[in-house]
């Protein structure tokens, strides 16, 4: 009994480490589970508004989530600010990343929109005041001004009131572009990123493109795995189609492109690895532009490099390495408190003791 319990045991550490060891190669070679999709995904299926799942941040992954605050976590959006100025007054110059949350709120901090090239379409932004005094925000746009306009370039909002911020999208030409909205009181500003997707009339082809949870946010230099699905919906016919993959910052400034040509018919799946040597930290869209007879789809993804060394994926790793360090110690020790029990006897037979 003693013999199939030390078997048995030895059996379940080693299937342990096995799975651990899995886990990390799975890491680093990106094989994760892209059923999993983000909300920085988008297709052809409508107008998509961009978000990141709230479920889904955490503190330390540096990136200050609507979840997330000076007061909860200062690692990610900064110390919290002194208490709210009075119009007129002192700001101590230059702008903070967190501070407008005590100044003002935005119900949206991302869109990704799909559009048809020529059509306007519009959308709205609500900004809630959270002083005790009225205040005015100046409105601009940078990367995509020639296809942004606004219903006003300063907008007025009473002490803890609110007011809608109105914006119409002149598509332009089929393709992928990205900009920022900056909301700016008293030189303290806010960021709102833009992404358009800009398709033909009557496409061929849904598109989607979807970056794992965990790549997200990158270091310097650092792959991005990506997964991209195509679907025909005009019927199975078949069809050369062109992918054009591109990466922009929010200046809508290209950093990468690449294309290739290959053959469609009803559906494909396929996973890509894109260098991003040459980035700066800093925010970024992944696109891919389908082209082919008749049709542009397109679909974006955001993400981010990191200054730091640290990232989810690290954080991963590390934990997987210290579950392996302990399942290795456990069994080292296991076998030295039980060394005697297979040994054999002077009579060939393996003790019980």
């Amino acid at each position: 009994m003693a013999e199939l319990k030390g078997v048995v045991a030895f059996v379940l550490i080693f299937s342990a480490l096995l799975s651990v060891l899995s886990l990390i190669f799975s890491i680093w070679v990106y094989t994760v589970d892209y059923s999993s999709k983000l909300a920085a995904s988008s297709s052809n299926e409508g107008d998509i508004g961009f978000s990141i799942e709230t479920s889904n941040s955490s503190c330390g992954d540096n990136l200050c989530n609507c979840a997330e605050t000076c007061s909860t976590c200062s690692d990610d959006c900064g110390s919290c600010p002194a208490p709210a100025p009075t119009p007129g007054a002192s700001t101590g110059g230059g702008g903070g990343a967190a501070v407008y949350q005590s100044l003002f709120q935005v119900n949206k901090d991302n869109f990704n929109i799909k559009v048809v090239s020529g059509e306007k379409i519009t959308n709205e932004i609500i900004i809630q005041n959270n002083m005790n005094n009225p205040i005015s925000i100046k409105v601009s746009v940078t990367g995509i001004e020639n296809y942004v306009y606004f219903n006003t370039d300063e907008i007025n909002i009473d002490s803890r009131g609110s007011e809608s911020l109105k914006l119409t999208i002149d598509a332009p030409e089929p393709g992928v572009y990205a900009g920022k909205i900056i909301l700016t009181y008293q030189g303290f500003s806010k960021e709102i990123l833009v992404l358009l997707n800009v398709v033909s009339e009557g496409v061929l082809f849904d598109v989607t493109l979807t970056v794992p949870d965990l790549y997200r946010v990158l270091r310097k230099g650092q792959r991005l795995p990506a997964l991209i699905e195509l679907l025909e919906v005009g019927g199975e016919t078949g069809v050369d189609v062109t992918m054009n993959y591109i990466i922009k910052d929010f200046e809508n400034k290209e950093h990468y492109t690449e294309s290739e040509t290959f053959y469609v018919s009803g559906a494909k799946s396929y996973s890509k690895r894109f260098s991003t040597a040459g980035l700066e930290p800093g925010d970024y869209i992944l696109g891919v532009e389908l082209v082919y007879i008749g049709g542009f789809a397109t679909a974006t993804a955001h993400f981010r490099i990191s200054d730091s060394l640290i990232t989810p994926q690290t954080w991963v790793a590390i934990g997987a390495l210290v579950i392996a360090f302990i399942s290795c110690t456990l069994a080292i020790l296991f076998f030295k408190r039980n060394r005697n029990k297979f040994k054999p006897n002077s009579k060939g037979k393996v003790n019980k003791k």
